[in-house]
Formats: C-alpha cells, structure tokens, sequence
C-alpha cells in the first residue's frame, strides 16, 4: 500500500538532523513505524527475540549500521534503550536513532533519557489529513497574521461527513475499511487491550470488565470536565464490575500510559488576570471511534438523537461533544506542530472557551459547534474573555462549526468549517 504523507514527518525530518536519537510515542496503530521506515536505512523489531537478543549481545553492531536506525518497539529492550543513551553522552551523531513503540512496563530499570532523548507524540490522522477539503485554514498562518488573519471560502463538505469520520476513526489501518471490519478491529482493539497490554506493561488487573466499567464511563464524559471522582461513582452506580477509587486511578495511570485518555489542562495565566478559573482538565479519548465503541452508540441512533439513557444527562449533548472530540484531535496536532500549548478555560460562573492554543502571547481562541448555522448566543464568551485580556495578549477568535461557509464577522470572529482546519 502506498505511503500516506504525515504531517509529523516534517517534524521527523527536523528531528534526525537535530538529535543523535529521539523517541516517537503514541497508540498502538496511529502509524509510528510506517511513518518511521520511509526515514530509516536500517531497522530492528525488537519484539523479535532472536533479533532483541542478537542486539543485546552485541549492541556495537548499531555503531555499523547505516544510519538512521530504527528500533521498534523498544520497550521490550531497556539495555538497548541505556546503550543508546550513553553513546548519544558520548557524542552520537545527529540522526542516528529512532526509537519507537509503547510505553515501558511500569518496574522497568531506564533512564528517563530527559535532557538527551526528547519525546516526539504521534497522533491519529487530523483533518488536514483526511482530505476532506484542498481549502485551509492554517494555525500557523493565525499565529503569522494575528488580527489581519482573514478565510473567506466555501467547501463541499456535508455535516454528515462529519459524522462518518468518526465512525471511520483517524487510525490509518481501521479507517479505510468496511464498516463491518472497521467495527471488529476497534472491538479487538479494546479487548486487546484488556486481555494483553495491561499485563504486558505490567498492570495486571484480576476483572477486565472493572477496566471496562470505569473506560466506558469515562467515554461518556469526553469534551467535559467531569471529576474524576464523578466518572467513578457514576461506574460504581450503573456497573455491577466498577472498580475501588484506587483501583481506578491505576486504571487511569495505565490508560494515559498507552496514550489513549488525554487530559486538556486548564488555561491559567500569569498573576491576576482572571479570577474564578475553574482549574479541571477536560477529558478527552486519543479517537473518538472509541467512545462510540465502547457505548455501543449505532450511527442511527446518533443520527435519531437517541443516544443511550445511561448517559444520562449529557446523552442530549453528545453528538456535540463527538464533533468536538473530532476537533480537538485534530488541535492537539496542529499544536505539536507549532509548538504551542493547547488548554480549555471555564470559570466557575460557567463562561468557558472550548480551546486555547498559546504561543508566546498570541491566544487562538477556538469555540466549537456541531451545528451549519451558528447565532449571537454562540459567539458570546469569544468576546467576552478577549474583553479580559486584550492588554495582555493578542487574540484570534475561531467558532468552528459544520456548515460548509467561511467568513470573518464584523466582531473579528473567523467562523470557520471543521474540515478546514489546518496546520
């Protein structure tokens, strides 16, 4: 199959020239290896035992080897994680190791590698990446223009694409599939993870189904900022297998380890800016084809508005909270990419701004709607936090939505479809 061009591989490339080694993190399945072998002259699967403990035993053939090399899936080999990291004191050239894989077992013996082996985070594919649309609206360009920042444009995308692609999920090997295939490898996915990858990285757990009880509820608190002590009581109240609080913080810890819950950090600034800032992070899932699967929510019944009762709630908003979650992973790239810092603000008053990209003192303001039409009420809090902080920081107001029109507002916002989004 032909290689699909990544966003991140540019960011690679600046990588190999920057640092003797890095390591590329990121959910199983999101591409890391693919990506990683159109760079690579050499490589090692290191989940090979005959090929891990050839290596081991003569860790100087890497000094050989034509460079860059690849050492996938390093987790299965600290001494060569350690080997590394002392020849990258010694001098290393640039560009001569790339690590790649899953996170360590929890007791395994490594140095961190902090201050000689940075972290690179590869992510599910971004809209830019799904090709929905030629026409963008780039991040960068917002951070470059600032106020003069300006997209006036009108594409062919539906709002039902919308929801196709998160049926269709952002992973390269599951969303090209047919929906039934689709459909197994997510549930595979997730049992895999279940039956094998806790264990493997050392999280052994005696009842899966108590993982499943506190995954499950937590997918139906995405794009919110439900307590984590919320999201446990409500799996304690609605499953018979909910685990112990400490049983589900391990859960937590294990989850975020294999990069599959991601936390969006408040927006806090400097000094006394604001007061009332609510300080919770909002829950997100690494895709959210997986909260779909693991809710057991048809496309239909999404479709009917009907999503299940045990929601609760937040059942009526969760088509919104989806196209957010669709949004939101495409952000954390863009992010990365521009090196920049994503965050939510909400006060305890209730104003709230969905997502904050900062870069020095330039704020991408980004509010986001499943709705083709937005109105005033929609656009109010925009204004309101640029009212707060226009003599600290230059702001961007964005109101993402899924009608198929960009236009720049008379109050400064870009109101910008989903699928434009860029980085």
């Amino acid at each position: 199959m032909p290689y699909k061009i990544r966003l991140i591989d540019e960011t690679i490339q600046q990588y190999l020239k920057s640092f003797p080694a890095f390591l590329l993190i990121g959910a199983k399945g999101v591409g890391k290896t693919r990506s990683c072998q159109e760079f690579a002259k050499t490589s090692f699967e290191l989940d090979n035992r005959s090929v891990r403990e050839g290596l081991e035993l003569l860790p100087t053939h890497l000094n050989t080897a034509s460079a860059p090399i690849l050492l996938d899936e390093w987790q299965f080999s600290p001494e060569l994680w350690n080997y590394v990291r002392h020849a990258v004191d010694d001098g290393l050239k640039e560009g001569t190791i790339i690590f790649t894989g899953s996170s360590p077992k929890i007791d395994m013996p490594i140095h961190s590698g902090a201050g000689r082996i940075p972290i690179l985070k590869m992510r599910p594919f971004s809209l830019e990446e799904r090709q929905l649309t030629t026409k963008k609206a780039s991040l960068s360009q917002m951070f470059e223009l600032v106020n003069n920042f300006k997209c006036e444009e009108k594409i062919d995308v539906q709002a039902e694409q919308y929801l196709d692609e998160i049926f269709r999920s952002g992973f390269p090997g599951i969303r090209d599939k047919k929906e039934m295939a689709r459909d197994i490898q997510l549930e595979d996915y997730i049992q895999n993870m279940l039956t094998h990858d806790f264990v493997e990285q050392g999280y052994p757990i005696r009842k899966p189904q108590s993982v499943l009880a506190w995954w499950r509820t937590y997918a139906g608190a995405i794009a919110t900022v439900t307590s984590f002590q919320t999201i446990l009581t409500t799996a304690m109240a609605t499953n018979v297998e909910a685990p112990s609080k400490g049983t589900a913080n391990s859960y937590r810890d294990a989850l975020e380890a294999f990069n599959m819950i991601e936390e969006v950090p408040a927006w806090l600034p400097m000094g006394k800016l604001m007061a009332n800032i609510a300080r919770t992070p909002k829950h997100f899932l690494v895709d959210p084809a997986f909260a779909i699967k693991l809710l057991g929510i048809s496309k239909e019944q999404l479709i009917n508005y009907q999503p299940p009762k045990s929601l609760g709630k937040i059942n009526v908003s969760f088509i919104g909270r989806l196209f957010e979650s669709l949004v939101y992973q495409s952000l954390s790239v863009y992010s990365d990419l521009n090196r920049a810092q994503l965050s939510h603000f909400r006060t305890n008053t209730g104003k709230e701004i969905d997502f904050i990209v900062q870069k020095g003192n330039i704020l991408l303001l980004f509010e986001v709607k499943s709705a083709t039409t937005i109105n005033q009420e929609d656009t109010k809090h925009l204004n309101w936090f640029e009212t707060q902080v226009r003599d600290e920081y230059q702001v961007v107001k964005n109101l993402i939505y899924s009608g198929q029109v960009a236009y720049k507002r008379s109050d400064g916002i870009n109101v910008i479809p989903a699928a434009m989004l860029a980085k």
